[in-house]
This record gives C-alpha cells, structure tokens and sequence, in this order.
C-alpha cells in the first residue's frame, strides 16, 4: 500500500471513530420516523438517510390499461386512489431499479413491459432516482428512506384495498434489492422477493437486518451476476441472500460483456463510485435481462443445478438433480423445491438461455 492510499485509510478510521463528536447518529423525519447509523446500520459510514423530500421516492402504477407511461400514484393527496386502475385481484408486483438509475432503466421500462407481455399485473415501479444519484454511501443510506416509503404504501394498499400479501413480488436490482429486504423487514407476509444482483458494496458483510436476507418475504431468491471485487468494477456479491442464490457463468463476468475495468485502491477505500458506474455495468444489468427472458420465453428453462461453486460446477460433480426435478433461475424459481446456491451456464447474447447446460 502506498503512502497516499495509507494516509486515506488513516483518515477514514479516525473519522469513523471521532463522527459521533461532530455528527449525528441518528434523525427523525414526521413521516416516516426515526433511523440510526449505529449498529447493525453502520455500513454506511455514518451517512444517514435522507428526507423524502430528498430522495423523492415516486410511485407509478402500470397495467394493461397504462402500459408505458403509467399512473403516478400519491397516497397523501389521495388516500383512497380514486380512478386509479388497481385491482386487488391481479397479482401485484414492485419493481425498483438501483444505484445511478430511474425508472426508465432496464428494470423500471424492459421489465415492466415483458410482465405485462404476458400477464394481466399491476406493476407498480418506483422512481427513486433522486435519491439514488449521490455518492455511494448516501445512496445506499436513502434505500431505508425509499424503502419506510414503498413498506407504509404496501400497508395501506392491504388496510384499504384488501391487497393479498401473498400475492405481492417485489424485484430490486443493485441498490434495490436491499430496498426490496428492507420492505420485506417492514411489512411481514411478502409471498416472494428477487433480488437482481444484489448490490455488494457497504452491503456484502453487513448483517441480515441491513441487507437482502431470506426472512424478508416467504420465498426469495437471488441472482448474482457482477461479483467480481470491487477493483475489477464489481458491483454485486457471491454473499447467498435468499433461499435460492443463482451463480451465472460463476456469478462475476459474465460473456459478452466488456472486460471490467479495474478501479484505484483509492476509488476502493473511498467507495468514491460516480457517473462512470453506468459504463461498466454491463455484467451488473445482465441479471435483470436473464430474469425478463425467462418472463417472456416458455422456449428455455435456465435450468441450474445444486453446485457449492464454480469450481464444482465446472467438474461436473454436481450437475444432477436426483431424484428431483432441477431448480429454474428466474420467473419459475418459485416452483421448485430446491433451496442452496445454483449454478449454470449462459450464452454471451440473447438468446442468453442455453439448452446445453
């Protein structure tokens, strides 16, 4: 380590430990309560959550009826959601998208889209891309922001409108998958959560209350795309998070994609991940385009098999199911028994599922 990157080391442990002398460790806003940074949430570094006047989280609703630019929905002005085209009885799905991002990414727009391809759904997607937009550390603090906002949304969509939470699915990628476990944490009953490679940073060896874990809906499962240490531009995690975790191609790079760009210690140490995060997500994004293949095709199964590691995998020890059939990654993960870590492999361009595992 050179003197530049030790000098930056020295400095964020001793204000780390000095913060408390200068910083609060904890706000309350009057509409969606209190927070700390003390533990378990203190993998931020002291950054706390910011207001929704902040962050703004927002709300749209999209069905059949509104299928590309839905209805923006606000609970507060309108409690009772008069005209908007929800329906109890469709099965319900949130979709949020995650670090430097909105609505009009690939989980907010392309997916959105293949759902309500071939289902009759309301989708809702939230925006919170102001929030999202800042320096790592207080984006990550605004997901508990974002997700206190969508939990109390859920709530009043069960008190009010009879909402089965059973038949709730809620998607986060990057950023938003913790946004997802966080809702989960906050509204017991959840039927299922996915997780689209969960963001690894700050994230990674945080505890369960903090982060994507398998207790925060009935059934949630993981796909794990971007894995690679964070000096190779990797954004997600091999940390297992749900009942099912699925490793594509090993969980990091993924074929097709760009090589990744290796970051500075200093860029390491400082989580100092800006605008540029766009360039080199390639491998992170892949896990929302395999989950929206697996929406739109009945052609291919992404079959994955019960694997322990790539290495494993690659040796073929593992690449039977028994007497069972084999566990699917994506839309169909639900219906299988098989609960562990997973793995299988992919083609580098769509159509991404291969027959040949």
């Amino acid at each position: 380590m050179d003197n530049s990157v030790a000098l930056v080391v020295i400095f964020i442990s001793l204000f780390w430990n000095v913060r408390g002398f200068f910083f609060d460790d904890s706000v309350c806003y009057q509409d969606i309560g209190c927070f700390t940074n003390r533990a378990p949430f203190d993998n931020t570094f002291g950054f706390l959550p910011e207001p929704t006047a902040e962050v703004e989280p927002r709300i749209f609703l999209h069905t059949r009826k509104h299928r590309l630019y839905g209805e923006e929905v606000r609970p507060l002005n309108d409690p009772h959601m008069k005209g908007l085209n929800f329906d109890q009885s469709r099965p319900t799905k949130f979709v949020i998208h995650g670090f430097m991002s909105s609505r009009n990414s690939p989980i907010g727009h392309n997916l959105t889209q293949a759902f309500l391809e071939v289902g009759d759904y309301n989708i809702f997607v939230v925006d919170w891309s102001s929030g999202s937009k800042k320096f790592y550390n207080q984006a990550a603090a605004n997901t508990r922001t974002t997700g206190t906002v969508v939990s109390n949304f859920i709530k009043l969509l069960r008190d009010k409108f009879d909402l089965d939470l059973k038949k709730v699915h809620v998607l986060g990628h990057s950023l938003g998958a913790h946004i997802a476990g966080y809702i989960g944490s906050r509204t017991p009953g959840i039927g299922r959560i996915t997780g689209l490679d969960p963001a690894g940073p700050l994230f990674e060896n945080a505890a369960e209350a903090v982060r994507l874990d398998k207790s925060d809906a009935i059934f949630v499962d993981a796909i794990h795309t971007d894995a690679g240490p964070i000096y190779d531009a990797g954004f997600g995690t091999m940390v297992p998070m749900g009942d099912a975790d699925f490793y594509p191609n090993g969980g990091g790079y993924q074929p097709g994609c760009p090589p990744p760009i290796r970051k500075t210690l200093e860029d390491i140490v400082t989580f100092h991940v800006s605008a540029g995060f766009a360039t080199v997500s390639c491998s992170h994004d892949r896990a929302i385009w395999y989950f929206i293949e697996s929406v739109l095709s009945n052609k291919c199964k992404f079959v994955a098999y019960p694997c322990t590691s790539i290495e494993d995998y690659n040796t073929s020890t593992c690449k039977t199911c028994g007497d069972r059939l084999c566990q699917e990654m994506g839309i169909n993960a639900v219906n299988f028994n098989g609960t562990g870590t997973f793995y299988l492999t992919t083609n580098p361009a769509p159509l991404f599922c291969s027959n040949n595992q």
